[in-house]
């Protein structure tokens, strides 16, 4: 099963255009690890750490460990993919106040946009 999951994160990976580097930064691993990860070299693949790969690759755990996506997966943007993991870096509340104050911004943003029509 390793060396599958490993196969399916590099895939993933791929399909989204990151860098090991940048899928190492996004979950918080180091580039040496990631790498025998997707290699099947590494033997001690965490729940945990399964987790942090696939918030970074904005999948579910489910579809890395299965050959079969869970669902259609959009390819984020590098600063679509930065503004996520920032925000998955802090508590729930000011999650939720940053996400709704940016909600906000791009409601009056679109408001505007609609205006110059």
């Amino acid at each position: 099963m390793q060396n599958s999951v490993g196969g399916n994160i590099a895939s993933e990976r791929r399909a989204q255009n990151m860098t090991q580097e940048q899928l190492a930064e996004f979950s918080d691993l180091t580039i040496n690890y990631l790498s025998k990860i997707e290699r099947g070299i590494s033997k001690q693949l965490s729940a945990n750490t399964l987790y942090k790969i696939s918030k970074a690759l904005g999948v579910s755990m489910d579809s890395l460990m299965t050959s079969e996506k869970s669902r259609v997966i959009q390819p984020m943007a590098p600063n679509q993919k930065q503004l996520n993991h920032y925000l998955n870096t802090l508590d729930i509340a000011t999650r939720e106040q940053l996400s709704k104050a940016l909600l906000e911004v791009l409601k009056v943003s679109n408001k505007g946009q609609q205006a110059l029509k």
